[in-house]
């Protein structure tokens, strides 16, 4: 028996979409559907070039050729634009949990290993956890060991970079595995481990914060002060006669 072909699995989840009124299910649908279609246009990726489309709920599971795999990580950072852009003029946000899995997919569509590891990558508590504590973020992207020892083996993709990611430890059900995440716009407060080193230092959810933030703490009595955290007087006048 014959090993099928290997695929680019790409997992599309809305965040918080069970809050979101009835009325909107339809417009969300809609929305992220063609969110994701310009995203892959972009990216370079035609419609021939999608082996199948499943449609899961307000989501999608796309499954694409391997040789596509860099193309798929780009399209996601095209989706973190596009839900920016979406989430700054219409209602409600859109803020999207993103999966990319990769292996054997037969050609006819059933259940298979990577599809099933792609659900496991896309519904951890971990990379939830760390969705949750990313407050305001637009899209969350996770990827398995293999495609970022593969993606980033060679150079595939022309956004999305090494550094973005960060190692997650992924537990569900009897799925273990060390993932990588990229949450535009957030980083890691501790720097981010070389690649040369075997092991990767996990990190927890918590670890992520604002990319780009400053916090000034002040103590006592200034002027003309921009600060996250004051303590003491604070006079914003200028000098008087």
């Amino acid at each position: 028996m014959e090993v099928p072909e290997h695929r680019v699995l790409l997992g599309v989840d809305v965040v918080g979409s069970a809050r979101n009124e009835g009325y909107h299910l339809n417009t969300v649908r809609g929305a992220v559907d063609g969110m994701v279609r310009d995203a892959l246009a972009v990216a370079g990726i035609g419609r021939l070039d999608v082996v199948e489309w499943e449609p899961t709920g307000d989501g999608a599971l796309l499954t694409l050729p391997s040789k596509r795999l860099g193309a798929v990580l780009d399209a996601a950072h095209h989706l973190d634009g596009l839900a920016v852009e979406h989430n700054r003029h219409r209602k409600p946000d859109i803020r999207l949990r993103l999966a990319v899995e990769i292996g054997p997919v037969g050609a006819q569509p059933g259940l298979y290993a990577p599809k099933i590891a792609l659900c496991r990558l896309l519904e951890a508590s971990a990379f939830k956890e760390l969705v949750r504590r990313c407050a305001g973020m637009n899209t969350a992207l996770i990827v398995s060991d293999g495609v970022w020892r593969a993606v980033f083996g060679g150079d595939y993709t022309r956004h999305v970079r090494r550094a973005e990611f960060s190692p997650l430890a992924v537990r569900d059900k009897e799925f273990a595995e060390t993932a990588w995440v990229r949450v535009p716009g957030f980083a890691l407060r501790s720097p981010q481990p070389s690649p040369a080193v075997a092991e990767p230092t996990v990190v927890e959810p918590a670890a992520f914060e604002p990319a780009g933030r400053v916090v000034n703490v002040v103590n006592g009595s200034v002027s003309g002060v921009q600060a996250g955290v004051v303590h003491g007087g604070v006079h914003m006048g200028g000098p008087t006669g």
